[in-house]
């Protein structure tokens, strides 16, 4: 398995990435501020521009390709087995979105492979913490991100943008190691 950064100028890669983003809608549809039916209506914009960028700002996608054997592989062969968002919506703070794994892919080690890309990423862009939200009952998930050093954020210490469909859930950040 391996991860890769989705590409918005690769065909192949926004077909992967909307029919993973698709799948995890139908899969998990409680995990996400975003239905199926309100995605499946993007058309090929859309998908180009949520690899491009978070909210018109900097961001990138992840995903784990099941295919790929961890080398120097630049082209996805699928299936997917899980994605990953990041993106910059304040300065120093990134913003950790739709992250998501297959079934078949859980408790193998592919979140923390998608998230240390992810968080590679925000260091690389001089981001000094991740922030993430999660649904307050998705227990696993809140394992996995605790395990990584992730702990509750409350009160003032809230993002100033907090999205209005985290209404649900909790919200989550890491200190990025500094490089």
């Amino acid at each position: 398995m391996a991860v890769l950064q989705l590409d918005p100028d690769i065909a192949s890669h926004v077909e992967l990435f909307s029919e993973i983003r698709l799948l995890a809608l139908c899969t998990d549809p409680a995990a996400f501020g975003s239905t199926y039916e309100r995605e499946a209506a993007f058309d090929e914009a859309d998908w180009r521009a949520r690899l491009a960028s978070f909210a018109g700002r900097p961001g990138a996608v992840f995903a784990l390709d099941s295919s790929a054997d961890g080398g120097r592989q630049i082209e996805l062969v699928g299936p997917l087995i899980g994605v990953v968002g990041v993106g910059l919506p304040e300065p120093g703070d990134a913003a950790i979105w739709g992250m998501w794994v297959a079934p078949d892919g859980r408790r193998r080690g592919a979140a923390g492979q998608l998230l240390d890309a992810a968080e590679r990423w925000a260091a690389d862009s001089s981001a000094d913490t991740a922030t993430l939200w999660v649904h307050r009952t998705n227990d696993a998930a809140k394992a996995v991100y605790q395990g990584r050093g992730y702990s509750l954020v409350e009160g003032e210490d809230l993002p100033t943008e907090a999205p209005p469909e985290c209404n649900d859930e909790i919200c989550m950040r890491l200190r990025l190691a500094l490089a």
